[in-house]
């Protein structure tokens, strides 16, 4: 009968940024996550970057044979006996019937950050679904479950510590334990140019929104965006390039002038009752698939810290998102609108104190959302999840965030 492969023996794709962070990951490789992988009997492949952006170059090439071949290291080999060959000397024939089972299970590790886990999930829904959005590649018949685990060597690992992981052998336990979460990414979309109605171009609800990147941690604007825009010229100094940038930006802060609409489903953070409670102009049950030609909620700056985010904590106690949840469908938003040096001190320094910001300063404000939609009066520029956006001054530069449900998109699981 011959053997019949598992999926236990398709071997786990080990993504090594060797450059992440202090550049610690090769010698965690070597010396922590593959003896462990060796001791469990866990087969792998690696995959070692070389430069910014091949880890998405690759997935985007590659992950629609790595499902192929996924899917056939499950299928049931059956024989079927005689009559059949083409000698008609009564020999036995074998074929492979590719019946794929309930769950097919795509794991991949990534030996890094944000950024390199960033480039993972951009590749890999880039790869399978090309420049066409209704590829049939991922259906209702094949929708692959892609689990990712983190061991986080980055300068940024907001997506482990967020889920209380900072350290390689943390990441190895929970690996090998085997639970996993929903990994809920943002679509940041922009109007398709090609189908803006000229007589409606002023409309801020018009147009056919194009999806440029998905995010999966942070997307900002205002002093959380200048800080890391200026922290690449400080990557040598590892994690504290932020603190220095951002000392940098309060010392010369400046103020961002941006329209922020929230559509759909609001809930904002009640002080006094100390929870998130819905809106007053908006219901928690209506869905984000019903056109909304007016926001829900609209703040208009200016801005000193405005960030959209996935994930509670950014780095090792800095929480500044506290309610933030990495598996529902919400994008948070924190807003802090034109405040002085002392003032956004002081909030950031709460923020390193389990959240407590959001409690205890007026000036913080606190949404839950599933849409939101930036525009900036003049150009501006957002950090996707350490990324660069600039946008276009009005109407025509606005950007859409947005914590979609379509099932071909939100693949993703994380092993916590």
């Amino acid at each position: 009968m011959g053997i019949r492969p598992t999926s236990e023996k398709f071997p786990l794709l080990l993504v090594l940024n060797p450059n992440a962070g202090k550049k610690t990951g090769q010698d965690q490789l070597t010396k922590i996550i593959q003896p462990a992988l060796n001791k469990a009997g866990i087969p792998f492949r690696l995959v070692e970057t070389t430069a910014k952006g091949f880890a998405q170059t690759y997935f985007k090439e590659n992950i629609q044979q790595i499902l192929v071949d996924l899917v056939q290291s499950i299928a049931v080999p059956e024989q079927q006996e005689g009559g059949g060959g083409g000698d008609g000397a009564g020999t036995t024939a074998t074929t492979t019937t590719t019946t794929g089972p309930p769950e097919i299970v795509l794991k991949i590790m990534v030996v890094g950050g944000d950024g390199t886990t960033h480039e993972v999930i951009n590749g890999v829904l880039q790869g399978i679904h090309g420049s066409d959005s209704t590829s049939s590649f991922v259906n209702d018949n094949f929708r692959p479950k892609i689990q990712l685990s983190i061991i986080p060597t980055g300068t940024g690992n907001a997506i482990a510590t967020s889920q209380g992981v900072t350290t390689t052998q943390a990441a190895l336990d929970r690996f090998l334990a085997g639970k996993s979460v929903p990994l809920r990414v943002v679509q940041v979309s922009q109007r398709d140019k090609s189908h803006t109605n000229d007589n409606s171009s002023n409309d801020i609800t018009h147009g056919v929104w194009k999806p440029l990147v998905y995010t999966a941690v942070v997307n900002s604007l205002g002093l959380h965006c200048s800080t890391v825009f200026d922290a690449e010229g400080y990557r040598s100094l590892g994690n504290t390039r932020f603190k220095v940038s951002a000392l940098k930006n309060i010392v010369f802060l400046k103020q961002y002038q941006a329209r922020v609409d929230l559509f759909g489903p609001v809930q904002k953070y009640d002080r006094s009752l100390n929870q998130l409670v819905a809106s007053d102009n908006t219901t928690i049950t209506t869905t984000t698939t019903t056109s909304q030609e007016h926001p829900s909620t609209t703040l208009l700056g200016p801005f000193t810290y405005l960030m959209l985010t996935k994930q509670s904590s950014l780095e090792p106690g800095f929480v500044p998102t506290p309610f933030a949840n990495t598996s529902d469908e919400w994008l948070d938003i924190l807003a802090v609108q034109n405040v002085g040096r002392g003032q956004i001190l002081e909030i950031l320094g709460d923020a390193t104190k389990e959240g407590r910001h959001v409690q205890q300063h007026e000036k913080v404000e606190y949404f839950k959302a599933k849409v939101v939609e930036i525009e900036t009066p003049t150009k501006g520029r957002l950090c996707v999840d350490g990324e660069f956006l600039d946008v276009a001054a009005g109407s025509e530069g606005r950007v859409r965030f947005e914590v979609i449900s379509d099932p071909n998109i939100q693949l993703f699981h994380l092993i916590v």
